[in-house]
């Protein structure tokens, strides 16, 4: 009775039960999105462990978080200014203004692997400029 069963359904012809309207975020973004958010819970810690907390320090993580969420929405404004934040966060590292440590290296190189994972993949780019 069961082979009969599964026989009919097998053969038999199915409609979807779920349309899927948006396509899967690419790997490139969601890796980004995820260096993103890590970063900026790296930074809120140190901030936290520190002495230097400030009015005005929570201003940038909320701020990439609000991109990083952006940028999971598939916003190209988002990776415009996250782009350009991260890459500004590069190069000011790299002229030395910021503290020398091992995580300010850490944190050039994850800026820098961001910006590259939101401009040099293909899927990344059609993510942001397919129309809905």
């Amino acid at each position: 009775m069961f082979d009969r069963a599964a026989e009919l359904v097998r053969f038999s012809y199915h409609e979807p039960m779920i349309e899927q309207v948006e396509s899967r975020i690419p790997r490139p973004v969601a890796a980004a999105v995820l260096i993103l958010v890590l970063t900026t819970a790296g930074s809120v810690g140190e901030m936290l462990m520190t002495a230097s907390f400030t009015v005005t320090g929570p201003i940038f993580p909320i701020l990439f978080l609000v991109l990083a969420y952006g940028l999971w929405r598939r916003s190209g404004r988002a990776r415009f200014w996250t782009t350009l934040l991260l890459t500004m966060a590069v190069v000011y590292g790299l002229l030395g203004f910021g503290a020398s440590n091992a995580f300010r290296w850490l944190w050039i190189a994850a800026d820098a692997v961001t910006v590259g994972l939101l401009l040099v993949p293909a899927s990344s780019r059609r993510w942001f400029h397919d129309a809905r």
